[in-house]
This record gives C-alpha cells, structure tokens and sequence, in this order.
C-alpha cells in the first residue's frame, strides 16, 4: 500500500544572519538553484517545488532516485542545481522550467542533481519532529545505496561557520546555511533555527523611471546602467527594500524630475507596466544576486542613495552584454 503523505507540504525557511561561530549549529554549502521536496516511492519519484509544482517532466534525470535509495517510501529536501563549466548555473535551470516538457531539449553536457541536505519522512513515517543532528544520520543511510550521478548529500561541517562562510565568499559562491543541531523540521515556517549567510553584492544604477502604485508608493524602480558607449542600458527593477519614508521621500524627488519623453533607454522588456519616466539623475546602490545571461541583476534590492556617485558613472560591468539591446 502506497504511503500516505500530507498535502501541501513545503519547504522549511531561513532567516538571515552574519558569520558567526556555534557548537550549536552545523554549517552547510548554500546551493543557486531550486528548492524541492522528492516524494520517493518504491517505483517512482515526484518532484514538487517550493510552491507546490510539479517539476518531474522539466528534470527527467531525477525521476528514477528511487532506484538509488532505501528507505522508502521517503521525502527529501534538497536542491536542484545544473553545473555548467564549473559552477551552478540559474539561467540554465529556468530555461528547462520555462520549457514544455515535450519540447525541452536536455544538455547532456550539463548535468542536473539533486542535492539533498534533509529528509522529512522515512519508511513512510514523520521523522519532521527528530532532531537535525538524527535526520542527517537517516539522511545518510538513505542515500547509502548510492550509484547515482544524479543525487549527492550536502556536505556540512560543526562549529566554525566563519571559516566556511568566508571559503564560499572567496569562491564567489552563494553563501552558506547554519542549522541548530536539534531543530526539527518546521514545514513552511521561517525561523531562527535555520540562517542563510549570504556575502552581498552591490552595485550603483541610475532611476531611469518608476512603477506607480498609489499617490505615496511605487511598485519598483526602472534601473539602469551606462555601457563604454555611453547609452543607458536597463538592468532590472528594484521593488523591495524601502521604508515607508524612503520610498515617500524618493517619489517626491522623482516627480520633480518627471521627463517629458521617453529616454532613450537599451534593453527594456516588451511588455513592460506603465512607467513614469524620469531624468536619469538619481542615483541608488542595490544588492543582488549576479547579473543574468541577458544583462539583468538578478534579485535587486534597494539599499540606499548614493548623492556621491554622478549618474555617468554607473556603468555595466565589461562583461555584461545585452547583444544589441
């Protein structure tokens, strides 16, 4: 008789947090690519992401782990990662998920795994109320019918986070993910017992425009960047890290710059939402994740205003092409 899982379950979070040491957490490689949860049967495997998609069809080498494990019927938590030329690559990922899965056409020479770093239940059972330190042990035995290029266990190691942290900033990687020891597993919740520490990347754009909202509010900012040619290039949208002041104070200089056409401005999406264009003089600092294929930060984050930085100088990184805009 097949087990009986609940519906709906999803990935537990984390918060954030600096370096820091603890004999009370394990410290583990933090992965760019899609969180997932594998139902694995006895004959079949299920791959559901953070939202509750079914992402099977879009990642077929991952549909036969239940060939490579015991303890079945489980669920893992882990990561799907593609690695290109040495390292994760996001774009490579969306384009399988954007793709039909009848249509896809699978890179060979670009392998697609699992990396799982927790199990929820094993032999059929909950074990989302044992402790981490107990999980990473049945985690191991799970996997330890082993002879799948497809599925790894994330490494971890105790108390010397810093360490970590700072081999994975010099690598440019992600980050890294502390866990307490004991901490069971909380579906869907956020909490302190597990923290992302992740290095941050900042850069300096020009407000091109904004997103209207309401009369006091916007959706984002139109940001862009000026290529060695000196044309206005759009890099992305930042939506997210303003205050209620922030963003009152810096829709009330916006509108006092209002443009009375258009700027010329590379690279804008097709369908783009009503903008209300600006003069290019305001300049902000953003964090984000790393610019995509097609010349966009990806994930940017107000930070602050930068009235030391004059709009021309913000310039596209060399190695960032938007083809011919």
């Amino acid at each position: 008789m097949p087990a009986v899982f609940p519906p709906g379950l999803k990935p537990m979070l984390a918060s954030t947090a600096d370096p820091f040491d603890s004999p009370e957490f394990l410290f583990e490689p933090k992965w760019d690519g899609f969180r997932c949860l594998a139902y694995v049967g006895k004959h079949s495997t299920q791959l559901k992401s953070r939202n509750g998609s079914d992402l099977t069809g879009h990642f077929p080498e991952l549909a036969s782990l239940h060939r490579h494990v015991t303890r079945v019927p489980l669920i893992l938590d882990g990561e799907i990662i593609a690695f290109h030329e040495g390292r994760e690559s996001f774009h490579l990922l969306l384009t399988r998920v954007r793709s039909k899965p009848s249509q896809m056409a699978v890179r060979r020479d670009v392998p697609v795994l699992l990396v799982a770093f927790d199990i929820l239940y094993s032999e059929g059972e909950s074990v989302l109320r044992v402790p981490l330190h107990e999980r990473k042990r049945l985690l191991a035995e799970a996997a330890a019918k082993g002879c799948s290029q497809n599925l790894i266990i994330n490494s971890y190691i105790f108390q010397d986070g810093k360490a970590l942290f700072q081999a994975a900033a010099a690598q440019g990687r992600e980050g890294i993910v502390a866990k307490r020891l004991d901490s069971p597993y909380l579906p869907g919740k956020r909490t302190n017992l597990w923290l992302k520490i992740k290095p941050q990347k900042t850069v300096d754009a020009v407000v091109a425009g904004f997103i209207p909202k309401t009369d006091r509010a916007f959706t984002s900012l139109v940001l862009g960047q000026y290529s060695t040619q000196g044309q206005l290039v759009h890099v992305g949208n930042a939506g997210t890290g303003f205050t209620e002041e922030t963003m009152e104070e810096i829709l009330a200089e916006l509108k006092s710059l209002a443009a009375n056409e258009e700027p010329t401005i590379l690279g804008l999406p097709p369908r783009m939402p009503a903008v209300v264009w600006v003069r290019p003089e305001m300049v902000v600092e953003v964090s984000y994740l790393e610019y995509t294929p097609g010349g966009t930060l990806r994930h940017p984050v107000f930070r602050r205003r930068r009235e030391d930085i004059y709009p021309r100088q913000c310039m596209l990184p060399d190695y960032v092409g938007k083809g011919g805009g």
